[in-house]
């Protein structure tokens, strides 16, 4: 029976969950079953942060482990993590990273990208990731960076123009496309601009004076 990449997924993981109990964590023993379980990861668009920390462990406390192909694996790692923003994934993991592994060019160049994402500095974004392999070639990573960024978006806007908007979403392959985001947050073109918040958010508020006279007022007031 050929089982589906869902089923795989969740035999792997248990079998990483039962791997990580007490002192087996760190068994070195395990390292060639958790490099496949982050290629099967990246391969198919699953996620098991656990499990990837994991591997930046082994590496730290043994690392006759480390190879360049450790390296690779480490890269992978990053950006996996990378992708979880806004959750911590990726300060967890880089907190792992001997001083050789940070002073690799491909991991500044990581860090470098994942600065340009916290500090929302998106179009300066799009145009780094478009030059890395890395980046471009890792499946759904696209799509997470739009995601972290329309949740900025939504913190940060009411309304917002049109073409900056596209701008900060970075390259959209049709307009159908751009649409499909709109919907998906719930927002709506209003002329050149997109209304972020709620609908809700659009009705004014009307202030209403009642005015009584005073023979109204006189006894609650108790005057004599």
């Amino acid at each position: 029976m050929v089982l589906s990449p869902e089923q795989q997924f969740e035999e792997m993981r248990e079998e990483a969950y039962f791997c990580m109990e007490g002192l087996g964590r760190l068994n070195p023993e395990k390292v060639d079953f958790y490099i496949d379980y982050i290629k099967f990861q990246v391969e198919h668009g699953f996620y098991d942060g656990d499990a990837n920390l994991n591997i930046l462990k082994l590496y730290q406390f043994s690392p006759d482990l480390i190879t360049r192909s450790s390296i690779d694996i480490v890269h992978l790692i990053l950006v996996k993590a990378l992708m979880q923003l806004p959750k911590e994934d990726y300060v967890f993991c880089r907190a792992q990273l001997s001083q050789d592994m940070i002073d690799d060019n491909l991991t500044k160049k990581i860090d470098d990208v994942a600065t340009l994402l916290e500090t929302c500095l998106f179009p300066k974004f799009w145009s780094v990731v478009q030059e890395e392999k890395i980046f471009s070639e890792m499946a759904g990573f696209v799509e997470a960076a739009r995601c972290f960024i329309c949740h900025v978006i939504q913190l940060t806007y009411k309304n917002i123009e049109i073409d900056f908007l596209k701008q900060l979403l970075g390259p959209l392959s049709t307009d159908q496309e751009f649409d499909e985001i709109l919907e998906r947050h719930s927002w709506e073109v209003n002329g050149d601009s997109v209304f972020i918040g709620h609908k809700e958010e659009m009705v004014e508020s009307k202030e209403i004076v009642e005015k009584m006279p005073i023979e109204v007022v006189r006894p609650l007031l108790a005057i004599r």
